[in-house]
């Protein structure tokens, strides 16, 4: 098993004394490769902060993070820019898109910002898979959520980044648009080998994982790989 993420004795406390939040406390998991992992648990136990300390957009109280044979949790801040620029690609919950910028200038967008050219077989396929080949000069403001969804996931992926980490990403879409953005994250998962870290609270969705780990309480109560 090759793995490109791994978090030893994690933690994130907020707070001191009687009212202390032990958002994470002590988490150990190693993320596979290749593989489509979600990490379930209820409102509150943890899923997002973890996503975040993964993502180098903020750090651990206590613990080591390690992604791709490097260890973030010790970077400076312009050091963590630079990781998340090219290791890391987010999908939000509510798409975090530019309602300035077209569709194709929101997808290259990362890219432009680190003067990065983007790989424009890779780009074609991706706006081809996801259905965007006829939106690439719209504006987020034009598109149905599902639609800007997909937008979040070609901007996501373009850059080949060594985790494409999701939050809750069809938190805010009715339930066809749901099921077809699952299915194009299986899809990318498949078919460029792309290691993506999903969070949810909903157990039917973390049956399409390859591996599923339950969190709650700041706690890894459970590991499951298929």
């Amino acid at each position: 098993m090759e793995t490109v993420a791994v978090v030893e004795n994690l933690k994130k406390y907020y707070g001191k004394g009687a009212n202390q939040v032990r958002a994470l406390d002590g988490v150990n998991l190693e993320i596979e490769k290749g593989k489509f992992t979600m990490i379930i648990g209820t409102s509150g136990s943890g899923k997002t902060t973890l996503l975040n300390l993964l993502g180098g957009q903020d750090r651990p109280s206590e613990g080591r993070i390690f992604v791709d044979g490097v260890r973030i949790d010790t970077l400076k801040e312009p050091e963590l820019a630079v990781y998340r620029r090219n290791k890391t690609g987010f999908i939000y919950q509510n798409f975090n898109l530019i309602p300035m910028l077209t569709v194709r200038e929101n997808i290259l967008f990362p890219l432009d910002m680190g003067n990065q050219k983007p790989d424009r077989e890779l780009f074609g396929e991706l706006v081809e898979t996801l259905r965007l080949e006829e939106r690439l000069e719209a504006y987020p403001g034009e598109l149905s959520g599902g639609q800007q969804q997909a937008v979040a996931i070609a901007r996501a992926l373009l850059g080949r980044p060594a985790l494409v980490l999701a939050d809750e990403p069809t938190g805010n879409l009715d339930t066809r648009s749901s099921q077809n953005v699952l299915g194009l994250l299986k899809l990318m998962n498949e078919r460029y080998h792309q290691t993506i870290v999903m969070i949810t609270h909903n157990l039917e969705i973390a049956q399409m994982a390859d591996c599923v780990w339950r969190l709650e309480d700041g706690k890894i109560l459970s590991g499951e790989a298929k």
